[in-house]
């Protein structure tokens, strides 16, 4: 199964590495890490992560260590990720792109 990220989902990386990075040296390349390692456990187990309600389909796995949840969408060959947002974002506004 391959990934595929939105480019929403790189768009919100990109900013929360920025944002850790800012915070101290090496912290946003141990967010990646810690979203890569997410990313290997939804890839093993897509359906193990809680659906997220009010978005058929859509789960919603949280990254260890930061405020971060990795919303996606199991398919048949892909784990498409739509976005990787801040818990405290509004989700129901932004998951896809609403």
């Amino acid at each position: 199964m391959r990934v595929q990220l939105t480019r929403a989902a790189v768009a919100d990386l990109e900013d929360a590495v920025h944002h850790y990075d800012q915070q101290a040296a090496g912290l946003g390349t141990e967010f990646l890490g810690a979203v890569d390692r997410v990313v290997e456990r939804m890839l093993m187990f897509p359906d193990g992560a809680p659906p997220v309600d009010g978005f058929p389909g859509v789960r919603r796995a949280r990254v260890r260590r930061f405020p971060y949840g990795v919303f996606y969408r199991p398919g048949p060959d892909a784990l498409i990720i739509l976005r990787v947002l801040h818990a405290r974002r509004d989700v129901v506004g932004q998951v896809l792109g609403g």
